[in-house]
């Protein structure tokens, strides 16, 4: 199985979203890089926008621990994981309650630590693949 949103039930599919609004919420103010990765995240879970403001509140930690301890399978609570990452980092600029905050559920839900450093350090080589990109197409101008 490829662990994409499409596949999710619809479980799985409300805890991402309460995992990705709750690592919204940690940014303030909410940058604008973040709602488009949270709006494409959104299409990718196939959830409308009615249905994303119905449930955009702020979640406490608690609440996201719980919910992805109820999943089966350790390989969408990694997704899951990942894409709170992705999130937290889509406007290239990271806070210290983000990472924080992201470590601390990963671990509440068995995720090593080890595991979401991997995840960072993907994400930063993302990062560097986007720079990198914009500018060779500057350079030499």
């Amino acid at each position: 199985m490829i662990y994409v949103p499409e596949n999710f039930n619809a479980k799985e599919k409300n805890t991402c979203l309460m995992a990705l609004i709750y690592v919204l919420n940690l940014s303030s103010p909410k940058q604008k890089a973040k709602k488009e990765y949270m709006a494409l995240q959104m299409k990718a879970l196939n959830i409308s926008e009615d249905k994303y403001n119905e449930k955009q509140q702020t979640y406490k930690m608690e609440e996201v621990i719980k919910s992805l301890k109820r999943l089966d399978d350790i390989r969408i609570q990694r997704y899951i994981i990942r894409e709170m990452i992705m999130l937290a980092v889509a406007d290239h600029d990271i806070g210290d309650n983000e990472i924080r905050d992201i470590y601390q559920i990963a671990e509440a839900i068995g995720v090593s630590g080890e595991k979401v450093g991997d995840f960072f350090i993907w994400a930063a080589k993302g990062i560097e693949w986007q720079l990198e990109g914009i500018q060779l197409i500057e350079e030499d101008l």
